[in-house]
């Protein structure tokens, strides 16, 4: 089974998740968006207290915000494989120049494409007796995906679907059109029960957004 600890890091509040298998304590860190050292310190902390061993670095999309902590994770952890999907490469501008045009004078390392294994729909990564599958759900970004770990029931959602809401639209290459299909495709589809963990806010349900969340009403 699989367990999961949520950190909220940076200004925006963005959720940096540790997923990681009781038994084997082998650990994935999910959308790291620290920021600052002490939020670093926190996350390398908790996997030390923990007894954790990061295998896998899992990147939903690539806005600034989500891969703030990037670099740090791969220097902190040389082991680890890195997952992100393709699109946001080709599409969107890279991390750093995201900060420059929202006129935020910090610093953020990119980390390059090569750095990444590029996954993308129903491609399976392993982390310790389970897998996760991939759920590819452009429209908040083009290039964003999902992973969805079935046994344990966890939905890691990014920035698409979140508690009472959808993620934004107004950002590089966002449409809320596509956004909308890609929930309806991907994730109405899965048991109510299922819970998602999402990129901002607390963690939610597929069958309590299925009955609540306004965005979703005549979806199906």
């Amino acid at each position: 089974m699989l367990k999961i600890h949520q950190f909220v890091f940076s200004p925006v509040q963005e959720n940096t998740y540790v997923l990681y298998d009781e038994d084997t304590r082998e650990a994935a860190i999910i959308d790291p968006g620290c920021m600052v050292r002490s939020e670093e310190a926190r996350l390398k902390a908790f996997i030390d207290e923990e007894a954790l061993t990061p295998q896998l670095l899992l990147c939903t999309h690539q806005h600034f915000d989500h891969v703030w902590g990037a670099a740090y994770v791969l220097r902190t952890w040389p082991e680890i494989t890195a997952y992100t999907d393709a699109p946001d490469f080709d599409l969107i501008p890279r991390p750093s120049e995201q900060l420059r045009s929202f006129a935020i004078p910090l610093h953020l390392e990119d980390v390059p494409r090569e750095s990444y294994t590029l996954v993308g729909q129903d491609d399976r990564i392993r982390l310790g007796r389970e897998e996760l599958r991939v759920l590819f759900v452009p429209g908040h970004a083009p290039g964003h995906i999902a992973f969805y770990a079935e046994d344990s029931g966890i939905l890691l959602s990014g920035d698409t679907l979140l508690q009472g809401t959808i993620g934004r639209t107004d950002l590089w290459c966002g449409d809320y059109d596509q956004l909308l299909s890609s929930i309806q495709a991907q994730y109405l589809p899965l048991p109510d029960e299922t819970i998602v963990f999402s990129g901002h806010g607390e963690e939610t349900t597929i069958g309590q957004e299925r009955r609540h969340n306004p965005f979703l009403k005549g979806l199906s």
